[in-house]
């Protein structure tokens, strides 16, 4: 613990003059391991053996275990000024103790030093090489070169853009990057990289439930709060969970929809409402309504209590559901009838229907068609325990809120891009390739892989292309293989060259004929 707390120390202290960086990884964790193992001989007590410990190793994995942890918590490699905007006061501190390049740091190369330190402190103590040991050698010797192919990637690996437009357009070098910021640095590839063809395929339009959250965003130099899509569901009527917990489903899906109403008596909460045939057409007037009539020359108004008349009507057919009358007011004077089901007024052009004391209007929904002409949905969302009911438009999108954070959208996406490839060839000299290049199907040439990233909706001739050179990557899967024949000849090879093969149960003894 001594070596470990010594070694995070030490890092902090120097790290205030050298920087982080993958040549400060990769030098100070070879020196240091070397210097270690070196004082391990030199030194007279019990150092090495410490190095070789069970005890110093579960230390030492546990001290990187929390730099795994900190640098999964802490973003890495981003702009001095975005750690305080996002981290606050706390962000100065990442910044002052450089945990914003925690990997390339001289604290973390001191605990890798030490890791080198002990693998070979370790496999010292157990030389010479025998066939009982060798599956010890091989995966320690896998440890060591996976660790030299990781810092050779560190120091060597180049990864950068490269800007194509279709009909011939050549690359000679790339822009080198790191973390997806340019580096202002170039470069050569060794060969010609030509795009010959840019293909952009894109989905048919169609229709899904979105969920948006409000997020963090930065825009001219200020952060705001903007509602983003996080997911989107199929519009189909099975139930889905919503990733606060809540959920929803769809009542109903309509491609081309049809709305009306249906007016019905309620026990609380309504209001009167009576069923009005007017010029050959139904109504449903509901208290403190009117329906024109004549091309509004006439009215007809229905309350609760007698409503008073317009002025400026040749015809007012006043209604009054508390009395249950009918009082008209035309040229020839004022009248009143007794109002019921079926009674006509106005020459029979006004017919009364039921009349509700307390009503409610609700509306109706249904498709005229299956074709998706004005597509809707009918969302059910249980917020809490509560129950929410929303129409859902796609030709005039709006959100059904779950709180002031969260809302779901029926959206209608207009070709969304499916995919999109480069058609490319390489040429070095006489040596010719070509291929596509796709998302998830990258091209190897020359020592780089080349990966499709990025495309330009407005201009369909371009295409961007990340280039990276790894020269450690093969050494690091080779020290993978070693480690895993290493293990497997530890555990099924060695016990037997030591006569710890799998013993059998001895077979029971045989019983002969009992003796008379």
């Amino acid at each position: 613990m001594v070596l470990v707390f010594g070694a995070l120390l030490l890092g902090l202290v120097a790290q205030v003059w050298v920087p982080p960086g993958p040549i400060t990884l990769a030098a100070a964790t070879g020196i240091a391991s070397l210097t270690v193992l070196g004082l391990s001989f030199l030194v007279p007590g019990r150092l090495r053996t410490t190095l070789a410990s069970f005890r110093f190793t579960s230390t030492l994995l546990i001290a990187l275990a929390a730099f795994a942890i900190v640098g999964t918590l802490v973003l890495q490699g981003k702009p001095a000024a975005l750690y305080p905007e996002r981290y606050g006061a706390v962000g100065k501190l990442i910044l002052a103790l450089r945990l914003d390049d925690l990997f390339h740091g001289l604290p973390f190369a001191g605990l890798t030093a030490l890791f080198g330190a002990a693998i070979l402190a370790s496999a010292s103590l157990r030389w010479p090489i025998t066939l009982k040991r060798a599956g010890f050698f091989l995966a320690h010797l896998g440890l060591l070169v996976s660790g030299a192919g990781a810092a050779a990637s560190s120091v060597l690996s180049v990864r950068g853009r490269i800007d194509l437009r279709a009909g011939g357009d050549v690359a000679t070098s790339v822009r080198v990057t790191r973390n997806g910021l340019s580096t202002g640095r170039t470069a050569p590839l060794g060969f010609e990289l030509r795009l010959d063809q840019f293909d952009l395929v894109n989905y048919e339009t169609e229709y899904r439930i979105g969920y948006y959250e409000k997020a963090l965003i930065r825009r001219d130099g200020m952060v705001v709060e903007e509602f983003r899509l996080r997911t989107s569901f199929e519009p189909d009527l099975a139930s889905h969970r919503l990733p606060d917990g809540d959920s929803f489903r769809l009542k109903g899906i309509y491609p081309d929809l049809e709305t009306d109403a249906h007016v019905g008596p309620v026990a609380a909460n309504g209001r009167p409402a009576l069923e009005v045939t007017a010029e050959g057409r139904q109504y449903w007037v509901f208290a403190g309504e009117g329906i024109p009539l004549g091309g509004g020359s006439s009215v007809v108004l229905f309350n609760w209590s007698c409503p008073p008349a317009p002025p400026g009507a040749v015809a007012v057919v006043l209604v009054c559901g508390g009395e249950k009358k009918v009082v008209l007011h035309t040229a020839d004077g004022e009248s009143a009838v007794a109002l019921a089901e079926g009674v006509e007024v106005l020459g029979g052009a006004v017919r009364f229907g039921k009349l509700l004391e307390s009503a409610a209007r609700t509306p109706v929904y249904r498709t005229r068609s299956q074709a998706w002409n004005n597509p809707a949905v009918l969302l059910e969302a249980r917020i809490g325990g509560k129950v929410k009911e929303e129409i859902g438009l796609a030709n005039q999108p709006r959100g059904l809120f779950l709180s002031d954070r969260a809302a779901l959208v029926f959206e209608r996406r207009e070709r969304e891009v499916k995919t999109f490839r480069s058609h490319v060839t390489a040429r070095r000299g006489t040596e010719l390739a070509r291929a596509v290049v796709a998302v998830n199907e990258p091209f190897d040439f020359g020592g780089w892989t080349f990966y499709q990233v990025n495309y330009a909706p407005n201009d369909p001739s371009y295409s961007g292309l990340e280039a990276v050179r790894d020269p450690g990557v093969n050494w690091v899967f080779v020290g993978f293989v070693l480690i895993c024949v290493g293990v497997a000849y530890l555990l099924y090879v060695e016990p037997r060259l030591r006569g710890g093969g799998i013993e059998r149960p001895p077979a029971p003894p045989s019983r002969g004929p009992s003796a008379a």
